[in-house]
């Protein structure tokens, strides 16, 4: 009877690592989107970590930061600019943020036709772990739309443009977003 109990115990625990923290046929942090009924109690901002890797134009990304700053939302940043292999470097520095387990991994000025594959694996890496990605003024987005949540398309002078970090919160806890948001870095 031990022998067995044990059988099922080694079982189950083999297959716990196949169980993905993502939900099936959707983005982490898109599932009401598509009707999910499950909804998350809410992240508080202070508790809140974005990794946000860099474009090949630091002022861009200097934007977001400062607008996460302004609201409270802590941001670790990985710059690309000067980086000799940029789709290497960035795909590292999402396996990276996965390793450190932020709340939200945002890309900015993604080229998904860079090395496919490589971005395939290590956006499905943040999937697997639960993580949202987040595509801020993407070049190319993945083909695969459950390897991101959202594209934010920045534009500071739209009066209709949402907050960025309203925007990464409605993400982030998993409230219903339009997939491609207009945002604003600017405090309103």
């Amino acid at each position: 009877m031990l022998a067995r109990g044990v059988g099922i115990a080694l079982t189950v625990a083999m297959l716990l690592p196949l169980v993905s923290c993502a939900p099936s046929g959707a983005a982490v942090g898109d599932t009401n989107a598509h009707g999910s009924a499950s909804q998350s109690s809410g992240v508080e901002r202070g508790d809140v970590s974005i990794g946000m890797i860099g474009s090949h134009a630091a002022s861009a990304d200097d934007l977001v930061l400062d607008a996460y700053d302004a609201a409270g939302l802590a941001a670790s940043y990985v710059s690309l600019a000067d980086a000799v292999r940029p789709a290497a470097c960035g795909q590292r520095a999402v396996r990276d943020m996965v390793t450190r387990q932020v709340t939200l991994i945002v890309v900015s000025g993604l080229d998904a036709t860079q090395d496919v594959q490589g971005w395939n694996s290590a956006l499905m890496a943040a999937r697997d772990a639960g993580i949202p990605v987040v595509l801020v003024d993407p070049v190319h987005a993945p083909s695969d739309a459950r390897l991101y949540a959202a594209s934010f398309t920045i534009n500071d002078r739209a009066a209709d443009a949402m907050p960025i970090d309203k925007a990464s919160m409605l993400v982030i806890n998993d409230r219903p977003h339009a997939r491609n948001l207009m945002v604003t870095t600017l405090r309103r």
